[in-house]
């Protein structure tokens, strides 16, 4: 698979549509504070968005790769459904009150660090694509199976 270097991490460009705007999120960050965040994270994190499927983000030294489905050990699983995961993007729901509702539940969430690094890694870049619409965030130069 391609890779795509910033900051000198390297994302990897999946296949598979979850993943794609994951990582095309993830590519949009450009700044130090995003390499400082990623470079020794090393976590295995499992997004299942009920209404498509789970993607497994792994972050590993300076990479990010994405995996299609869930891995059977991960360090923090967050579970969701698609409109809750929008409205966390677009700000209308935070994700401390998501948790509490149980709208956003997350398996590993007294791994309080390392779910902290993930909310700045993770939902910071997908409200900061959401709030400034007109980057091309999505351009991609493969074929979606």
């Amino acid at each position: 698979m391609k890779k795509v270097k910033k900051n000198m991490i390297s994302i990897e460009s999946p296949k598979d549509v979850l993943g794609i705007s994951i990582s095309n999120i993830l590519n949009s960050r450009k700044d130090q504070e995003f390499y400082e965040l990623v470079k020794d994270y090393n976590k295995k994190i499992v997004v299942n968005i009920t209404d498509l499927y789970a993607i497994t983000i792994i972050f590993e030294n300076e990479e990010i790769r994405f995996q299609r489905g869930e891995l059977k050990k991960s360090d923090i699983k967050l579970t969701t459904d698609l409109k809750t995961l929008l409205d966390l993007a677009f700000g209308r729901l935070n994700v401390v009150s998501a948790v509490l509702t149980r709208k956003l539940k997350v398996k590993g969430i007294w791994k309080i660090r390392a779910l902290l690094k993930l909310m700045k890694i993770l939902f910071k870049t997908m409200m900061d694509v959401a709030n400034n619409p007109n980057q091309n965030y999505f351009e991609q130069e493969q074929e979606i199976k």
